[in-house]
């Protein structure tokens, strides 16, 4: 619709639809909504002018008008991180396969931004919420009783005997994730073995935390191959900053290390670079591993060995529980593990 000089164009509404033709407001509603009772001649009529005018449906009409959105929020701690923003395409490509679309929520401002998540925000934000919860307290989901909206939660930072009503969790199995990447690398004859990413923030000490679980599958599959004294490296976070200066600090006070299990693959995209600034051979000398299985994962030097955890999947499950809840089902919370595999590439190798 046309404005005044310098005004931004009005966005066209059923009332100029039903002017321009001579028609009622009602009719217009009815091919918009694509009820059955208009004639094919009007029906053909006021799509070519929806055409013309480039009417679109405001969404909050739509809400009221149906109860509906087609919106489903996904909340998540930071869209910086390489394995967030991925997983937010993956949401994106399902939702759409599922005629929804996904609006983006960051909970990056702290823990009281993840709890108006919890609340249902200041506003009801779409149908539904799939929340991955990074910083607040387990007892804080534990004491919650009921979901404002229908919720997927995702992540580890969950306790599965305390979901709230209303909710389902898709969960990775990070801890036996984390044992297989290791019994990769001891597979392959290395026995002097290093985790890369133990985090020291209140969060990453949590019992489900995914940190934490990670380490602690580090930690099973080196006492079952009866390596007692792994090391264990700090990182100031997980990213390929972190991993850059963090090997650094390793291979200096260890230089026996053969073998590298990051927390992700942006750690393990800064060992790699890490070693060659240092001369060291990989996997020659040293074997590096990720998780993720991040799009850049191939295209590093050497290729990077790494854990799928199968982001597509994922969304898919997760969106699949989430309608579910939306379009009436108020069951018992459901759990589900999501699959991953272990991605085999060029930067780990047999030993000798």
């Amino acid at each position: 619709m046309m404005s005044g000089p310098g005004e931004r164009p009005r966005n066209a509404t059923m009332r100029d639809i039903a002017a321009r033709l001579g028609v009622s407001i009602k009719t217009v509603s009815n091919v918009v909504n694509d009820r059955p009772n208009v004639g094919p001649g009007t029906r053909e009529r006021v799509q070519d002018a929806i055409r013309e005018l480039n009417y679109r449906p405001q969404v909050s009409a739509q809400q009221m008008r149906t109860g509906t959105s087609g919106l489903i929020t996904l909340a998540i701690p930071s869209l910086a991180g390489t394995y967030f923003s991925e997983l937010a395409q993956a949401f994106a490509d399902e939702a759409q396969r599922r005629g929804r679309s996904i609006m983006l929520h960051s909970t990056a401002a702290g823990r009281e931004e993840e709890r108006s998540v919890l609340a249902g925000f200041t506003r009801v934000l779409g149908d539904g919420v799939v929340f991955n919860p990074l910083l607040i307290g387990e007892d804080v989901l534990a004491h919650l009783g009921r979901t404002i909206l229908p919720t997927v939660f995702i992540g580890e930072h969950v306790e599965e005997a305390d979901l709230p009503a209303g909710s389902d969790y898709v969960r990775t199995d990070n801890q036996s994730a984390a044992h297989d990447a290791a019994a990769h690398l001891l597979s392959h004859g290395r026995r002097h073995l290093a985790y890369l990413g133990a985090l020291e923030s209140t969060e990453a000490q949590q019992e489900h935390s995914t940190s934490r679980l990670r380490l602690g599958g580090f930690h099973r599959a080196l006492a079952a191959a009866g390596v007692m004294e792994p090391v264990v490296q700090a990182v100031p976070a997980w990213s390929q900053e972190g991993g850059i200066s963090a090997v650094r600090t390793l291979m200096r006070q260890h230089p026996e290390i053969d073998g590298i299990v990051c927390g992700n693959d942006d750690l393990a995209r800064g060992a790699l670079l890490s070693l060659h600034a240092l001369g060291i051979e990989v996997p020659g000398k040293v074997s590096v591993i990720g998780h993720d299985n991040i799009l850049e994962a191939p295209f590093t030097s050497p290729p990077l060995t790494t854990v799928d955890p199968d982001k597509r999947t994922l969304a898919a499950t997760v969106l699949d529980l989430l309608l579910e809840r939306i379009e009436g089902y108020d069951g018992p919370p459901r759990v589900v593990e999501a699959p991953y595999q272990l991605v085999e590439r060029g930067s780990t190798a047999a030993h000798g």
